[in-house]
């Protein structure tokens, strides 16, 4: 469970740093909302395991 939740913040460190980097906001906004809303996704992933983690 562990290297799953990794795994997930390795891509999404990755997807927020490759906004950054890119300047995607300025552009190409439509890219730059799809990979936001692909990290708000993960963060919800990510918290949902962790929490499953916890519990067991």
């Amino acid at each position: 469970m562990n290297f799953v939740i990794e795994l997930l913040e390795e891509n999404k460190k990755y997807l927020e740093r490759n906004v950054i980097k890119k300047n995607l906001m300025q552009v190409n906004m439509q890219k730059a909302t799809r990979d936001l809303k692909k990290v708000s996704e993960l963060k919800k992933a990510i918290k949902i395991l962790k929490l499953k983690n916890r519990k067991q």
